[in-house]
């Protein structure tokens, strides 16, 4: 299957978005974040994919081993567990490319403010993910933390040499990529074009009401009560 455009990724995210809020038991909950993932794996992201459920397998790990006293820890991990169905639509629509998204929400009258705010952070995420990892680079080639437990020895040193620098590099980042945007001409009024495919095929069609018809299925049968 090819992947498919932003239009439908958007949709689905809402979808998720609304189904993730209405589900109320852990039985729904678990086949939403299999409901994702299926989407994940249609759209070529099966590492990604892998990635995610292990993580909600390990929250829900966590969360089944908590003290009953442990409440904000319980209610943190909780929300987020929650929050892994539409975070994992969300990376998908992430992976494509930032002119399909303009040129496509442009299309469905998605205000301008909305569309740069949406642009800059799709390209920002993967640039700080490669400045964390040069950074990271950076404190073992001066040997600062040897081993991979130092830096939990040594918590203020570690904010010293990882996140200050992470900050820095992060405002330069957004500076620049604003400053790219304008060149780019994001603020153009005019109607855009795109070499990537952002009309709406019969297969966007099938993934959306698939994912409607599922997650219906989920919340409707009370997660089929198994």
């Amino acid at each position: 299957m090819n992947r498919l455009g932003p239009k439908t990724h958007l949709f689905v995210l809402i979808l998720a978005s609304i189904l993730s809020t209405l589900v109320s038991n852990q039985l729904q909950a678990h086949l939403m974040v299999l409901a994702s993932a299926l989407y994940m794996l249609g759209n070529k992201l099966s590492k990604k994919s892998l990635s995610f459920v292990l993580l909600y397998i390990a929250l829900m790990a966590i969360l089944s081993i908590l003290p009953n006293g442990a409440g904000t820890a319980t209610i943190i991990l909780y929300t987020f567990a929650r929050m892994i169905p539409m975070i994992m639509i969300g990376i998908v629509l992430m992976h494509s490319t930032p002119s399909s998204i303009m040129c496509a929400f442009e299309r469905v009258y998605v205000p301008k403010p909305v569309l740069i705010m949406i642009c800059i952070l799709i390209r920002f995420f993967p640039v700080v993910l490669l400045e964390m990892k040069a950074i990271r680079d950076g404190i073992r080639a001066r040997g600062i933390f040897p081993q991979w437990y130092s830096a939990l020895l040594h918590p203020a040193m570690s904010y010293e040499c990882f996140f200050m620098p992470l900050i820095v590099r992060c405002l330069k980042l957004s500076a620049e990529l604003s400053s790219s945007a304008e060149l780019r001409g994001i603020e153009c009024g005019c109607a855009r074009t795109s070499i990537h495919p952002i009309e709406f095929r019969a297969a966007d069609g099938m993934a959306i009401g698939l994912y409607a018809l599922i997650g219906a299925a989920i919340y409707w049968t009370g997660g089929l009560n198994l």
